[in-house]
């Protein structure tokens, strides 16, 4: 029986079927490694466009805060708003006697952008460029 298990192994391996066997092995060793190779090379140039646009933007600001003019922008405008909201805020929680009068018409619309534009739109990139990343 023994004889016979082994004639039919050489047989095949004769024949071929082993060498086409290990040839498709082979070949899908050689796809899957392909493959990983791929996925290694599209992460590697995700990385370099992230950190050219991480580049980008720094340049952008080192800029903008280069000038005297573009520096003071942000703060012109959202120091004089948290010293406001800050005193309704403590007027409201503590009942202090300020009686803090409400901005303009306005005005009270504007500094509701000003203080959208200056801490959600970063918020907004981050969370855009998360759900951006994983599709």
């Amino acid at each position: 029986m023994l004889a016979a298990l082994i004639g039919y192994a050489l047989r095949l391996a004769s024949s071929g079927l082993l060498d086409r066997v290990m040839g498709a092995m082979q070949a899908r060793a050689d796809s899957a490694v392909e493959r990983e190779r791929i996925d290694a090379m599209v992460a590697i140039e995700e990385i370099k466009a992230e950190l050219g646009r991480r580049q980008a933007q720094r340049d952008v600001l080192i800029a903008e805060q280069g000038r005297g003019i573009t520096a003071l922008m942000r703060p012109a405008f959202a120091y004089p708003l948290a010293v406001y909201y800050g005193a309704v805020i403590a007027d409201s929680l503590f009942h202090f006697r300020w009686n803090v009068a409400a901005l303009p018409v306005p005005i009270g619309d504007w500094s509701g952008w000003i203080i959208s534009a200056i801490f959600l739109s970063e918020s907004g990139e981050r969370i855009t460029r998360t759900l951006v990343r994983k599709r």
